[in-house]
Order: structure tokens, then sequence, then C-alpha cells
């Protein structure tokens, strides 16, 4: 279970980077977003949230399972900052970004139900 809630999250944490580094500007091969300062400062702390939580799933602690769901949680809420603001138009709206906020959502989604189903598991072992 923490191999997979770790596979899932580090998924997601290069989908949000690579999303952060589009809306910096930077054209990635056919993909390129509109420049969203605040769109890149807010997937870039996703990231990083995720990247932690991964890192903490592979410590022995008793909080690693806590810490990796507190960093879905961050991801989500950014996620769902974005897909508002986006509706509200607040900035341009691509496919492609609208397609990069559902695969977050998947992998948020997963990486939850996997966490919250080795629960009891992880905890017994710390």
């Amino acid at each position: 279970m923490k191999t997979l809630a770790q596979f899932l999250m580090l998924a997601n944490t290069c989908v949000f980077f690579f999303g952060a580094v589009q809306h910096a500007g930077v054209t990635v091969g056919p993909f390129h977003e509109p420049v969203i300062i605040p769109a890149t400062i807010v997937e870039g702390v996703c990231g990083i949230a995720l990247l932690g939580g991964v890192v903490a799933l592979s410590r022995n602690s008793a909080a690693r399972w806590r810490m990796a769901v507190i960093a879905n949680f961050v991801a989500l809420g950014g996620v769902v900052l974005g897909m508002v603001a986006l509706a509200l138009g607040a900035g341009p709206r691509t496919t492609t970004n609208d397609l990069y906020h559902r695969i977050m959502l998947v992998l948020i989604a997963a990486s939850l139900l996997v966490l919250l189903a080795g629960t009891s598991r992880m905890i017994r072992q710390d």
C-alpha cells in the first residue's frame, strides 16, 4: 500500500511541477500554457507538499501517513482554488489546463483512497 501511495503521489508531484513550469512561461515540447504566476506558485507549493508526503511515507515515523494525507489535502485545496479561479474568469482557460486539473484530482483521490485503506496497517507498524 505504501509503495502504491508513493507512486501515485510522485506521479502527481510531476504533474504539479509540469504545470508550474508551464504557467511560468516555459514551453515543454508541444505543451504550452498561458503565463499565470499565481498558478505557478500554487502548483509549486502543492508539488513540494506532495514530495514531502512521499518522503514522509519512506520514514519510520508515527506521523508518516498523516503527513501524506495532509499533503494530498494541500494539493486538493490548490486544485480546487485553481478550478474556482478559472471558473470565475480570473485567468485564461485552456483545454489542456482543464485536463491537468482533472488528472490531479484523480491522482489525489486515488492516493487518499490508498492511504486511508492502509491507515490502520501503517499505524500498527509504527
